[in-house]
């Protein structure tokens, strides 16, 4: 028996086709797009510098938030992208 071999995925910002390590299927990824620290740091440094109205703008720009990919099949976490 040889040795196992994990192949290593680098995720952009886009679904991608790809076969998932945990079903074996040949899918394209599932994204879904969330808010992070850097996200809630940015909002929190608005409000502190008195920009209140701006805060929620880092939630709509896509470099401030992380792109999880997911195996449409197994429901499996295969990785994410961050800006």
């Amino acid at each position: 028996m040889g040795p196992n071999v994990i192949v290593v995925q680098s995720f952009g910002p886009e679904t991608q086709r790809m076969i998932c390590p945990y079903c074996s299927a040949n899918v394209s990824t599932r994204v879904e797009t969330e808010a992070n620290a850097k996200t809630h740091l940015f909002a929190l440094l608005l409000c502190l510098i008195g920009c209140w109205p701006c805060a929620p703008c880092p939630y709509c720009v896509d470099s401030c938030l992380v792109k999880k990919h997911y195996c449409p099949s197994c429901k499996s976490y295969l990785g994410q992208f961050e800006n």
